[in-house]
């Protein structure tokens, strides 16, 4: 697996939330619709992107979801349907790397514990806003991320499930790729990659191209 450097790549950072586990539906399911879910885990990334620093993350989701004007009882239905999320169907497709892989998440070390078991994979680690300090898009994240790994983050791989997370990955210094989840995201620019599944990453990655087309 190469690098733009020429050196192969030696790990992989995937998105936890929005690459591997559907969490749309979750949010979704916690207010009965999905336009109003979409709209209210938007809200809260946009507050993420904004804050940098990590703070409390169920405390982020219950003040968007006020603004919003959904019912009293939508949070605690979000967090009591976390135990419910679903692995992407393609997320199958990890397990076939033959290098270390870890999941990085914008959410807290308890909620990324849930759903990086409800993945059914094994991950050397998973890596959570509340434990780095930092919310993606911050380079720190993924930084710390590669110091975990002992690699420079030249040598690892960053598939995400979102364009903020793509592009934060890429001014990290990681060859970054984005695995397209919605309808309504826009297109990277170069030198991301944008595939159309995580089966499609993992043959990129274990036949050496996933790198932006020259």
């Amino acid at each position: 697996m190469g690098t733009a450097g020429g050196e192969r790549v030696g790990a992989i950072l995937f998105d936890l939330l929005m690459a591997v586990m559907d969490s749309p539906a979750v949010w979704s399911g916690a207010v009965h619709d999905e336009r109003l879910g979409l709209a209210w885990r938007d809200e809260v990334t946009a507050r993420m992107v904004a804050s940098g620093a990590y703070t409390p993350y169920e405390a982020l989701v219950a003040s968007a979801a006020r603004e919003l004007g959904l019912p009293a009882r939508a949070t605690s239905d979000l967090l009591a349907g976390w135990r419910t999320m679903s692995p992407r169907p393609d997320s199958a497709a990890i397990a076939r790397l033959a290098v270390p892989y870890a999941f990085v998440t914008n959410c807290s070390r308890d909620l990324a514990k849930v759903a990086a078991h409800r993945s059914g994979l094994a991950p050397r680690f998973t890596l959570s806003a509340e434990e780095a300090g930092w919310y993606k898009p911050d380079v720190r994240i993924y930084r710390a991320a590669c110091r975990r790994l002992d690699l420079s983050p030249g040598r690892v791989a960053l598939v995400a499930g979102s364009v903020h997370d793509a592009e934060g990955g890429a001014r990290a210094g990681l060859p970054s790729a984005l695995v397209l989840r919605r309808p309504d995201q826009r297109t990277p620019e170069p030198p991301i990659r944008v595939v159309t599944s995580l089966e499609e990453a993992v043959d990129r990655l274990l036949d050496d191209t996933l790198q932006p087309d020259r």
